[in-house]
């Protein structure tokens, strides 16, 4: 895999008390950020998902959303903006939005940028058990 020459370390909630802190490289789009979320929480990537740049939930103003074979290009989709193209700063928060219907919310903050290179993503801390994202048995 390409190193980037910039990394990001973001805070993302699931809820109070639970959250984790992650390391992603800034070539990384945010489809591969709702990939490295859902294994942080232990959640089957089996839904839909958004990103929305202005922390508003379904604010159309700055929004991201997971393209589908079947729609047209009128929308954003995670799949083609890295992190590195949104111009992240310390302090900018942002919420992403997993599965539509039960609408699992995440607030995301960026913590660090960091200038040097990054590998694949990490989880670099840990805190609080992750929601149950299908409550019974299968």
């Amino acid at each position: 895999m390409k190193q980037a020459e910039r990394a990001y370390v973001l805070s993302v909630s699931a809820g109070k008390g639970c959250y984790r802190h992650i390391r992603i490289s800034g070539d990384m789009t945010l489809e591969q950020l709702n990939e490295v979320i859902l294994e942080a929480f232990e959640f089957v990537n089996d839904h839909a998902h958004a990103f929305f740049m202005d922390n508003r939930a379904w604010s159309d103003t700055d929004s991201y959303y997971m393209a589908f074979e079947d729609e047209d290009d009128d929308e954003r989709h995670t799949c083609d903006i890295t992190l590195d193209q949104l111009h992240l700063k310390p302090d900018t928060k942002f919420l992403y939005i997993f599965d539509f219907g039960d609408e699992w919310l995440f607030q995301c903050k960026v913590l660090r940028v960091l200038e040097e290179l990054s590998d694949e993503p990490c989880v670099i801390l840990s805190k609080g058990d992750p929601p149950v994202q299908y409550s019974g048995a299968f």
